[in-house]
């Protein structure tokens, strides 16, 4: 049946009109292995929204009576109509990790039919004697055309009013921003940071009266608990602010440290379009401008010396940013001859860092260029010499919550890495609790957690103790001993093991009496509310109200080698006596 406005819209749109990016489609349906592999697809599919437009329908025609209900089935599917700017590639990445655990179909959406054209059949022609009498024609409903009264002439008003109306609308069509001072969104950041330990409390208090989980009330909880996340990623992204201006202020550097040293320098960028948190951007200046001079002076060859070993005369510095595991990565390397290693040991014997016959892998080599006044040059100069550099990157670095690594190649060249968080707001941690004290482990340096047996612990020394992994053995370091809550060790049958990874991307073991859960916390500054503790990265208020401590991951495992490696050598002295 058609109306009298179908008729007269005209012609459907050709399918030469149509527009170039065509809207996918996308059907998920989860199988049961997707959950048992502690996959979710709400995070999946908040993943696709973050890509742009979507509108997203589940299908409960597959959810049985409850009955007959499997815990761990899986009888939910979506259907996600996307904005045609968004790439079938950008969706696929989303799902390259389950794809082999649901039923997954990406493809173009099915046009819409625009227009409908009634075809009516021609008028028969009169019968003549030589043609069989004609077949009746089928019965059609006509439509009663009212005619319409020609278009009366806009006058000159009429056609300004609707220009202006036009213009508005195209005005309402774009992007438009406003000033907005940064103490107001700092305010605004506290404020969804409170709105987060609340829902934290509520969350508590909900769980303590044995509330069922499938009731209204705990719906709702979580229904909050999303709409949280997703206003604390709104105001996070208002403080967000890409790399380039840092990256751009970089070419002066490079510029005015290669005419100090006589070298020829290209400086190549690449991710300045990533972003990070404001605040990140404002205290990466120093480090990274010493790690340029660092990578011109010590890195890069002279001119002839680069000639000699069959390279271009002009070395290249390159800077690189991107997001990985919720983290940005930011890179500084270079093609110069690499760090000399030899040269490096031997300056540490000298100053008494390490002893003449210590065993050390090149990665612990490499590492010793952090310690405080240890420099490579031969002389001092306005460039280098005065020891005053990478300690002071380190230092920088993990004040930001971030961490520094080193890949060195001889005569490839040099990569310092930074690993750094995208906010210094909030973050997603483990829960833990040792020695009747209660810690938050940051998620991103959590490798697996696991159940020490016995037959896996072993002893190393008087004090140390690794843990058998796999078929390599792994540090295990006591959390409560090593930030003094007790002095016994802890019985590794009765705790939990949580595998970490360092800032020179070494795996340790920390042990823990038990753990609570996985929670995003609010980071409180320690330093400015009380003072430097070791250990402690920062606090936190957790939902039942209690103050507990951000560990420092990196500090903890530093210091226990440092530990080992004391005990090591007063071991030695005494074997030796």
């Amino acid at each position: 049946r058609f109306s009298l406005e179908d008729l007269l819209a005209g012609p459907a749109t050709s399918a030469d009109e149509a527009p170039a990016g065509a809207p996918l489609t996308v059907r998920f349906r989860p199988k049961p292995e997707l959950y048992a592999k502690a996959n979710d697809a709400v995070v999946l599919l908040r993943e696709i929204r973050r890509l742009g437009k979507a509108t997203i329908v589940c299908d409960t025609s597959a959810v049985p009576l409850i009955s007959e209900l499997d815990p761990e089935g899986a009888y939910l599917s979506w259907t996600v109509e996307l904005d045609p700017a968004i790439e079938e590639a950008s969706v696929r990445e989303i799902f390259e990790f389950v794809v082999f655990d649901c039923d997954l179909d990406i493809g173009p959406a099915p046009a819409p039919v625009s227009a409908t054209i009634l075809t009516l059949p021609e008028p028969a022609a009169a019968p003549t004697e030589a043609t069989a009498a004609p077949v009746p024609a089928p019965k059609v409903e006509t439509a009663t055309v009212i005619p319409m009264a020609p278009e009366r002439e806009m006058t000159p008003t009429e056609s300004l009013i609707k220009a202006g109306q036009a213009q508005q609308a195209a005005a309402a069509g774009q992007q438009t921003t406003i000033r907005v001072d940064l103490d107001r969104v700092d305010r605004l950041i506290d404020l969804v940071g409170e709105l987060v330990i609340n829902q934290s409390m509520l969350a508590q208090r909900v769980t303590e009266a044995g509330i069922a989980r499938l009731s209204e009330v705990a719906v709702g909880l979580d229904d909050l608990e999303h709409l949280t996340r997703e206003i604390q990623d709104s105001v996070m992204a208002i403080r967000a602010q890409p790399v380039r201006p840092i990256f751009q202020r970089m070419s002066r550097v490079v510029r005015e440290v290669a005419d100090m040293t006589g070298k020829s320098v290209r400086l190549v960028t690449e991710g300045e379009s990533c972003e990070v948190d404001k605040t990140v951007i404002e205290r990466l200046a120093d480090p990274l401008t010493h790690m340029i001079r660092n990578a011109i002076d010590h890195g890069l060859e002279k001119p002839e010396d680069r000639l000699a070993a069959g390279k271009p005369e002009q070395g290249i510095v390159r800077m690189t940013a991107a997001h990985r595991s919720g983290r940005v990565i930011i890179e500084v390397s270079d093609d110069g001859a690499g760090i000399n290693r030899a040269r490096v040991r031997e300056i540490a014997v000298k100053k008494g860092l390490i002893e003449a016959n210590a065993q050390l892998s090149d990665s612990e080599i490499d590492d010793l260029i952090f310690h405080p006044g240890f420099s490579t040059a031969s002389s001092i100069s306005d460039v280098s010499g005065r020891g005053v550099g990478m300690d002071v990157v380190k230092r920088s670095i993990q004040a930001l919550g971030g961490r520094i690594s080193i890949t060195s190649r001889p005569g490839r060249g040099t990569v310092f890495t930074l690993s750094l968080p995208l906010t210094l707001a909030v973050l997603d941690g483990m829960v833990v609790t040792v020695s009747g004290q209660t810690l938050v482990v940051p998620l991103t340096a959590i490798v697996e957690t696991l159940q020490p047996k016995k037959q896996d612990v072993h002893g190393l020394g008087d004090t140390s103790r690794v843990i058998a992994i796999r078929g390599s053995f792994v540090p295990l370091i006591d959390i409560g001993r090593e930030l003094g809550y007790r002095q016994e060790e802890a019985d590794p049958l009765n705790s939990v093991a949580i595998m970490v990874e360092s800032e020179n991307r070494s795996q340790s073991a920390l042990l823990v009496d038990g753990i609570i859960g996985q929670q995003q916390v609010v980071i409180k500054s320690l330093e400015t509310n009380y003072g430097h503790v070791f250990g402690v990265a920062a606090a936190t208020i957790l939902g039942d109200g209690r103050v507990a401590v951000i560990l420092d991951v990196d500090a903890v495992v530093a210091g226990s080698r440092a530990d080992a490696g004391r005990s090591d050598t007063t071991n030695r002295k005494r074997n030796a006596a």
